[in-house]
């Protein structure tokens, strides 16, 4: 009795994970597999060649990810959105001179309506670069929903070209 009781629970067990999940499980297995691919420190690592620039910049918050790369002459910035790596096209820029770059920027992915907007203020001159010293990605979703990032970081030229 007690061995058939054994086998109908594994089997009913086993009958309950195979099906398919939906709704709010369906979405949360969805970014759990998405955190799992994104890198734990965040977004890859990145290369700059001899005399390229970049941006690079990380998230306050524990664990620190790196959240946000730009080239200085890319126009582009590789972002670290819902744990999985963006890339967003710059829509306008700001502020004072920071380098190769400006104290405030704004980019948008080209087939959403997500907007990101750098805001940055230098910190101390590095051979080859300067640091963040502190600085705000702000998130607005499609929804008009905002997310405030705060972020530290470094802009660093690669030296040569």
């Amino acid at each position: 009795m007690i061995r058939r009781l054994t086998v109908s629970v594994s089997v009913a067990l086993l009958a309950a994970c195979s099906t398919a999940p939906s709704g709010n499980a369906a979405k949360a297995i969805a970014a759990t597999e998405a955190a799992a691919r994104a890198p734990a420190e965040g977004l890859p690592p990145q290369k700059l060649t001899p005399g390229e620039c970049g941006l690079f910049l990380w998230g306050m918050a524990a664990p620190r990810k790196f959240v946000f790369f730009a080239k200085a002459t890319s126009g582009d910035a590789l972002v670290l959105i819902d744990d999985a790596p963006k890339t967003l096209a710059m829509a306008g820029a700001s502020g004072d001179v920071f380098g190769q770059f400006l104290t405030e920027m704004e980019y948008a992915g080209a087939a959403s309506a997500r907007r990101v907007k750098v805001s940055i203020k230098p910190g101390e001159v590095l051979e080859g670069g300067q640091r963040v010293e502190s600085g705000t990605i702000l998130f607005v979703g499609a929804d008009g929903w905002e997310t405030v990032l705060p972020v530290t970081g470094v802009r660093a030229c690669m030296p040569g070209g």
